[in-house]
């Protein structure tokens, strides 16, 4: 439906119809339809006058009209804790299935994503790019250009950016969608689902958490007292400081750190694991590894920090050490990246019968039902993999088991991730090693960037693609890329993993040339044939 009229010419449409007593409408841009129907109602017979006004019609539940006076002595069908993509996701979904949703949140709205996460890191890690990019161009007859930095407005246009989106894809939303309302204030769950907010107390049919986390920091002697960044704050600085620490080698820690280098910052980043991006092939890390390095970016692994002090008014000590090694690192800032724990305390959780893990995460089954059959949780909280795509996914799918009764469960064997660097690293799927853990009879590829036409025109051949295959089907079990624009050209690959596809269909489809999506193409063909013995285009 796409206006008022357009609600009125299918209610008159539906009432014409044999067994429909009732067509309710409440508001066009829901695309629902209430019926009230008797035994003698054919449901084909309405998809097909649907149909014919050029829409297209599901049901999506069946209730008598006992249960409907039943569930109508609660105040909400769903009521969700948090305001973030997770819950955005959830309330659309359960509003598009008909139900009364409320949404509870004591911060700003929108989340982690639009406000402190994904939208301003990523906006200042592009800036880096193109102030690195204006003095390093890599093509002879282009001179750098020593570019002003102005990191004050810089960080206004950031500010104006996420208000801006958390504005439309926000807030704006309660407008569109009038069956989703707003609770400000802090929730705390109460036996015979609910909840209890500003002193008063909501009743629901079912209850979505969906709090999110926020930065872990660890118990490291002095850093409280000497204080320190993380992820939120950094975003937000005055000024930039001369030289950073940051404790943490994983993406956030590799985003910003690079990000800050690129602006001029002296960067140290203290990894305890033996290496960066640990999740990663290790040619990826050791590539990346020494990319870093050409920025000037220090890299101290299998490393501790032994405790932090203050030295003076804008400086920190930081004690470290390496086998029987001690250094230290003099600082002007500290900036702590050793990931995020889930949002799970003061909820009152004990008192409903949820449980929770070792991580302070919500226990949930595969439905995302939690250890309270009316409870449901979702994204960051619930201990899934931390991306807004993940949040969102799962918001959605706990809205619509909770609210029909579904059982939907999400399969993450094909969830891509992205490492926003510079080049990015996108991978997928199993590594090499957890494809022989498996027992899998597993066959590589690596395959360098350099050989990629696209990279070599663009001046910008760093990077390599490795494929991991199942050695009996072909089968493409993992892609692991480090290439600029990575995260743009993973996709092929995470639906040929999600689909089942091998080595040979991804060399049979057409790839567009000069396109950096050759690269996966090429890295296909690699595991058969040198490469480089090719022609342009040729396979």
């Amino acid at each position: 439906m796409k206006c008022e009229d357009c609600a009125t010419h299918l209610i008159r449409a539906l009432q014409k119809l044999q067994g429909i007593e009732k067509v309710l409408i409440t508001d066009w841009r829901s695309k629902r339809a209430s019926l009230v129907t008797t035994q003698q109602w054919n449901e084909q017979e309405v998809l097909q006058t649907i149909k014919a006004l050029g829409y297209q019609g599901t049901i999506i539940k069946r209730m008598p009209i006992g249960m409907e006076s039943e569930e109508k002595g609660k105040d909400y069908d769903l009521l969700i804790v948090g305001g973030g993509s997770a819950a955005f996701a959830a309330a659309i979904k359960a509003s598009e299935l008909g139900a009364k949703v409320g949404i509870v949140e004591s911060g700003v709205i929108g989340g982690t994503c639009v406000n402190v996460g994904c939208v301003p890191s990523k906006f200042l890690i592009r800036a880096a790019e193109v102030y690195t990019m204006a003095r390093n161009p890599r093509f002879a007859g282009l001179g750098s250009c020593n570019m002003p930095l102005d990191w004050a407005q810089l960080i206004d246009q950031k500010e104006k950016l996420v208000s801006m989106l958390r504005m439309q894809k926000y807030i704006h939303l309660l407008d569109v969608y009038p069956n989703i309302s707003l609770i400000e204030g802090k929730a705390r769950l109460m036996a015979g689902n609910q909840l209890i907010v500003n002193n008063k107390t909501y009743t629901s049919r079912k209850i979505l958490l969906a709090t999110g986390s926020s930065p872990s920091i660890p118990p490291i002697p002095g850093l409280k007292e000497t204080g320190f960044l993380d992820s939120t704050t950094a975003l937000s600085l005055k000024t930039l400081p001369s030289s950073l620490a940051i404790i943490g080698g994983g993406a956030i820690g590799l985003e910003l750190g690079q990000m800050f280098a690129r602006f001029g910052v002296k960067v140290n980043i203290i990894e305890a694991l033996p290496s960066i991006a640990m999740s990663e092939e290790p040619e990826i890390r050791e590539q990346l590894s020494l990319y870093l390095k050409e920025e000037r970016i220090e890299l101290f692994t299998n490393t501790q920090v032994r405790y932090v002090e203050k030295t003076g008014e804008n400086g920190c000590f930081i004690s470290i050490q390496n086998g029987e090694k001690e250094t230290g690192l003099r600082v002007e800032k500290i900036l702590v990246t050793t990931g995020r724990s889930p949002n799970t305390a003061e909820l009152g959780l004990e008192e409903v019968g949820v449980k929770k893990g070792n991580r302070g995460e919500i226990l949930v089954d595969p439905f995302l039902r939690t250890t309270n059959p009316d409870i449901y949780a979702a994204g960051d909280c619930a201990g899934f993999p931390q991306f807004v795509y993940v949040s969102a996914f799962t918001g959605g799918v706990a809205a619509e088991n909770a609210i029909t009764g579904a059982k939907r469960s999400i399969d993450f064997s094909s969830l891509p991730r992205v490492t926003f660097t510079d080049p990015q690293i996108a991978s997928v799927g199993l590594t090499e090693a957890q494809a022989k853990k498996e027992g899998l009879n597993v066959i590589t590829t690596i395959f360098p960037v350099k050989e990629v036409p696209k990279a070599i025109i663009s001046s910008d051949t760093r990077g390599l693609i490795k494929l991991v295959s199942e050695a009996n089907t072909g089968k493409l079990l993992g892609a692991h890329l480090l290439a600029a624009a990575a995260g743009d050209f993973i996709q092929e690959a995470v639906l040929a993993i999600r689909h089942g596809l091998t080595i040979q269909d991804i060399v049979d489809a057409f790839h567009p040339y000069l396109t950096m999506s050759e690269a996966i193409k090429l890295a296909a063909l690699s595991f058969k044939k040198d490469v480089g013995h090719l022609s342009c285009c040729a396979s």
